[in-house]
């Protein structure tokens, strides 16, 4: 089995880092380590949720968020296989991704669901022609495919419980501490993996085709996060995400030959195999300045993540008399290997706040971009 094409199928198997179940962390880049997130805290920064705030003391949220990258220069929600061949690109990687979360929070505690669906591809030049030309019914009689094709995807759902308490450190006016439990159970992951050759006059040559589906993962993980607020004006947070993750699939593995027309047939019985799936570990560092009589909030954040680092970064503009705020963030996809720009805004009252949010790497013309994100929530106190 070629090697490159193995490595980037055990790499696909890797859950991804949730992106954003809420429209707050992307309208402001992602940039949430150190932002008052108050319910959404669960998954930014437990820490946060010790933020002492007047008022109710239940919160109850919802959330949810579409995003959708990939590395072929075209544009995304005009995606398609024609497209990626023109794009000369190889490999065409892409990754899509669904969220959806709804939870409650009582003073320093919360609790709640996230459901996130993935798409994780990579296909090279070869492989999408082949697949072109099948369902085209004009495979080549005389020339051969070099195959190499890797796309999972997966549904899980995350029982996520998080507290968070203040701490008295030393002349630091406020210092908090906090950490999630998360439960992931795995309802869905498909897997098809295609490498080597293939020719039509001889398709028993050098290929390797293998589709691995589960209906059952079972995991824990932990998160950890710090919150200093040195001043008025400035704090700082702290998160480790997923400081230990054990999650594992219980699956089905079958391969399969492939005849002349390029359509399978199962090859020998399926067999059982566990695919351990542990999410990644990252560790993030995040600042929030808001000067003095501005009503701004500016965020950064650097992220450790799968030997990648991310800096991210966000604005926040709050106009008290309107109930309004504004905000714009950025970022650098590792997919599309771009900055990306987020804008977004939102409906605050004391009792409840409603957010939208948008992802793009063209404005005005969000239609024509590399990539597209779209996210709201909303939330009721009492």
């Amino acid at each position: 089995m070629n090697r490159r094409w193995l490595l980037a199928t055990l790499l696909l198997t890797l859950p991804t880092p949730l992106l954003a179940q809420d429209a707050h962390s992307l309208g402001i880049g992602f940039a949430a380590t150190a932002a008052p997130m108050d319910y959404f805290g669960v998954y930014w920064n437990p820490a946060c949720l010790a933020i002492p705030g007047a008022g109710p003391t239940w919160t109850i949220a919802t959330g949810g968020s579409f995003f959708d990258t990939s590395n072929s220069g075209s544009p995304i929600l005009r995606y398609n296989t024609d497209n990626a061949i023109q794009s000369g690109i190889d490999p065409v990687n892409r990754y899509q991704q669904y969220l959806g979360t709804f939870g409650a929070k009582y003073t320093t505690a919360a609790g709640g669901v996230i459901f996130d669906q993935e798409l994780n591809s990579s296909s090279s030049q070869g492989a999408l022609q082949f697949f072109h030309d099948r369902d085209n019914n004009s495979l080549s009689t005389t020339g051969t495919y070099s195959l190499g094709m890797t796309q999972t995807t997966q549904q899980i759902y995350n029982v996520v419980v998080s507290y968070a308490s203040q701490l008295p450190i030393g002349a630091v006016p406020f210092f908090s501490a906090g950490g999630s439990l998360k439960y992931h159970d795995g309802v869905q992951y498909q897997q098809a993996s295609l490498v080597g050759t293939y020719q039509q006059a001889a398709p028993a040559t050098g290929y390797t085709y293998t589709k691995t589906t589960s209906t059952s993962g079972l995991g824990l993980s932990i998160d950890a996060g710090f919150l200093a607020k040195f001043t008025e004006a400035l704090q700082v947070g702290m998160m480790f995400q997923n400081l230990q993750s054990n999650f594992n699939w219980q699956a089905q593995q079958q391969s399969y030959t492939l005849d002349g027309s390029g359509k399978e047939t199962a090859s020998g019985p399926a067999t059982n195999v566990t695919i351990p799936a542990n999410f990644p570990y990252a560790t993030k560092l995040g600042l929030m300045g808001s000067p003095p009589g501005t009503n701004v909030a500016l965020e950064g954040e650097v992220a450790w993540t799968q030997g990648v680092v991310n800096w991210r970064a966000g604005l926040e503009r709050l106009y008290p008399d309107n109930h309004i705020v504004v905000r714009l963030g950025t970022f650098n996809d590792r997919i599309s290997n771009s900055q990306l720009w987020t804008i977004g805004g939102g409906y605050m009252v004391p009792n409840f706040n409603l957010d939208l949010s948008f992802l793009t790497r063209s404005l005005p013309a969000i239609q024509d971009s590399i990539t597209f994100g779209i996210a709201f929530d909303a939330i009721v106190r009492f």
